[in-house]
């Protein structure tokens, strides 16, 4: 399948600023896999304007070669033109070109002074123009530094109307159907569960097959093109992978304080900063805080692992292929398969946060939906409203039906939260229950009964996240 989905805002900006009538500068990143090559692909597909170049890591007067051979093809009397990155991007700014340097980061490896040199071009050759230079990067922390970051070189000089930067993030759930169109609902969940978002692991999946069966060819297999993708993407990036790799394990098995993770992994917690705020930089991981708390004044921290396929790694195949060769085919049925259900309820958990304000619609959400919690206590979901109501929930991805009992301790969790109303006052509650199971009669009833709590099963959130457009 065309790995070009679901980029549509990203595609119309791009062309936005081709069109402009001005000089223009947009800077794509975002982490390796996420789509970033296509999508200046597609933007530029039918023009007869556009230099593409796919810059690689090699010496300055290499790079500076290879780029003068890609412009040539579009614009041939480049030729003749000194091989110095001014005057060759001079050259195509005053024929209004469109300049797609691809993983622009390669280039500031051989020629720290690039992003200089290309300010001053932008402060004194521009005026006239109406080209566009789109640099992509996949290392984010050089794009922030040369770019984006206060006092980087280009800092101030992104397009600011239609805005020129773009972020790629994972795909939105609803992009699953797109892959595995005779998909149930529910096995489209589990697909998000653990391909996630990005759309090169999305690509390879086979409609025709099994959910199973696309698990074991694509992961388990050790010729499987994504079995070996964690680690290669990782050492692409980082020095000292082993530390790296314990901590990843260590988060994959369920640890997530920074103590936890780092006691799993077998490392001194004192020891481990450099490296949490490392795989952050490379947004490998993330890092959350209870909903209503403060994150700057906030002690309280889990840390998880943003990809589903780098978690699914981690926990299933790092260091396991012995036991995978023990088990042969039955590997993913022994092995996988009886755990999934507890390894998609963190995905579960989080299509519920997505799927609240389309389901609250009565009201007006004052922060984005979350997990609280607070020692033993926890509750899946919390979201406060500019009312006095605060909605709190569960979500279960079991097998079986949700009972009373997660009804009652969400209840007694609930009154432990230290929350107070915007207009100040004691606070009431929404309660709301999400299950893929559906509910026990006792709950249900209570739901015919009652006017603060509401059920949702897995339909009801797959339903409004698939029909939802985001703005």
């Amino acid at each position: 399948m065309n790995q070009f989905v679901n980029r549509i805002d990203e595609l119309d900006r791009l062309q936005t600023l081709y069109e402009s009538g001005a000089a223009e500068l947009a800077i794509v990143y975002g982490r390796r896999q996420i789509g970033k090559s296509e999508l200046i692909r597609q933007s530029i597909a039918d023009r007869d304007d556009a230099v593409y170049y796919q810059a690689v890591q090699g010496t300055a007067t290499t790079q500076l070669r290879r780029f003068v051979e890609a412009a040539a093809t579009t614009y041939p009397d480049i030729t003749a033109v000194k091989e110095e990155w001014e005057p060759l991007l001079a050259y195509l700014v005053d024929r209004d070109a469109i300049i797609v340097i691809d993983e622009f980061p390669y280039l500031i490896e051989s020629n720290e002074g690039l992003p200089s040199i290309i300010q001053h071009l932008w402060d004194t050759a521009v005026d006239e123009s109406q080209a566009t230079l789109v640099l992509t990067g996949s290392a984010i922390g050089m794009i922030h530094t040369h770019v984006l970051d206060g006092g980087a070189p280009l800092y101030g000089r992104v397009s600011q109307t239609p805005n020129g930067r773009l972020e790629l993030t994972q795909l939105p759930f609803r992009s699953i159907q797109e892959f595995v169109p005779t998909y149930t609902p529910e096995e489209r969940v589990f697909v998000y569960g653990v391909f996630g978002g990005t759309p090169r692991y999305l690509s390879p999946l086979d409609p025709a097959q099994s959910f199973g069966e696309n698990i074991t060819r694509l992961l388990c297999d050790p010729d499987g093109p994504l079995h070996d993708e964690p680690e290669t993407v990782l050492q692409m990036e980082l020095t000292e992978v082993n530390t790296y790799f314990s901590l990843l394990e260590s988060m994959a098995s369920g640890n997530h304080s920074r103590n936890e993770i780092a006691q799993g992994a077998g490392i001194e917690s004192t020891n481990t900063s450099y490296y949490f705020d490392r795989l952050e930089t490379l947004q490998i991981i993330e890092k959350h805080h209870p909903a209503l708390a403060d994150p700057a004044r906030s002690k309280r921290t889990r840390y998880q692992i943003r990809d589903p396929v780098f978690r699914f790694y981690f926990r299933y195949l790092y260091g396991r292929g012995g036991q995978y060769e023990l088990y042969g085919e039955n590997a993913y049925a022994d092995l996988i398969e009886p755990e999934l259900p507890d390894f998609v309820s963190e995905t579960f958990e989080s299509l519920c946060h997505q799927a609240v304000p389309a389901l609250y619609t009565d009201y007006q959400l004052t922060q984005v939906p979350s997990q609280w919690w607070y020692k033993s206590r926890e509750i899946d979901v919390v979201a406060p409203t500019d009312e006095s109501t605060l909605i709190a929930g569960e979500a279960k991805f079991t097998n079986t039906p949700l009972g009373y009992d997660v009804l009652a301790d969400l209840e007694d969790d609930v009154s432990h939260i230290d929350w107070t109303p915007t207009g100040g006052g004691e606070p009431t509650y929404e309660f709301a229950l999400f299950s893929r199971s559906g509910f026990n009669r006792s709950v249900e009833e209570a739901a015919d009964e009652r006017d603060d709590l509401r059920l949702f099963d897995l339909s009801d959130i797959v339903a409004v996240l698939e029909s939802r457009v985001d703005p």
